[in-house]
């Protein structure tokens, strides 16, 4: 597949490693807000250049320019690799607005894709196999979606559930959520990344298929 993207990752980038192991997909850069983040190596081993960008520090007050100033950066670090595709693999970071807007099509979606480890729209943000955990819930799972400018609520692409009712803590919760996260990705990108979809009414429809395209597995 040979649409380019630049992936974005802030740690140890397992994600990434499931997709540079399919040996399909087209990455012309990768992006990490952290320099100890453990996804850089794995980049470097494989020639795929790496760039470090950490949020700019300041006051609060001044959160709105610093997100400005990091946009700007990020939309630098990018124009020389042409992506037309973002993929966010485990980045902490909520994009600026001027890198999300760059990145809509002209059918009006974005062409930034994000993995999120539960069944949005519960347990947004971060650390959301502990979120479900905790919560008690019997079942959770893993969601690829679309970017926008709200936190973790784009246009789903695919979404696989899993039972967690029978787990003892939230390391085995992680691990379940972690090896459905891998398969997921990979085979929502190969779909995603071409664009042979439309978007009606936030669910995607295939142009050979009379139904909406989304993965979901009923627990057991």
């Amino acid at each position: 597949m040979n649409v380019p993207f630049v992936f974005f990752a802030s740690g140890r980038g397992s994600n990434f490693d499931a997709i540079t192991a399919a040996g399909s997909f087209n990455i012309r850069a990768l992006v990490t807000d952290r320099a100890d983040a453990l996804v850089i190596p794995k980049a470097k081993k494989l020639g795929i250049p790496t760039h470090v960008l950490p949020f700019p520090v300041g006051p609060a007050a001044e959160l709105e320019s610093r997100r400005e100033q990091y946009g700007n950066e990020l939309l630098s670090v990018l124009k020389p690799y042409a992506p037309r595709f973002l993929v966010l693999g485990g980045f902490m970071r909520i994009l600026p607005r001027a890198v999300i807007q760059h990145f809509i099509s002209g059918q009006g979606y974005s062409r930034i894709v994000n993995i999120h480890p539960s069944l949005l729209p519960s347990f947004p943000g971060r650390e959301s196999y502990t979120q479900a955990f905790r919560y008690g819930a019997q079942v959770t799972g893993v969601t690829v979606h679309l970017v926008d400018e709200e936190m973790d609520s784009g246009p789903i692409c695919a979404q696989e559930a899993f039972r967690i009712d029978d787990c003892k803590d939230e390391t085995e919760v992680q691990a379940r959520g972690l090896a459905i996260e891998h398969r997921l990705f990979v085979t929502t990108l190969q779909w995603v990344l071409p664009e042979k979809f439309e978007i009606i009414e936030r669910k995607f429809v295939m142009p050979d298929q009379s139904h909406v395209r989304r993965i979901c597995v009923r627990p057991s």
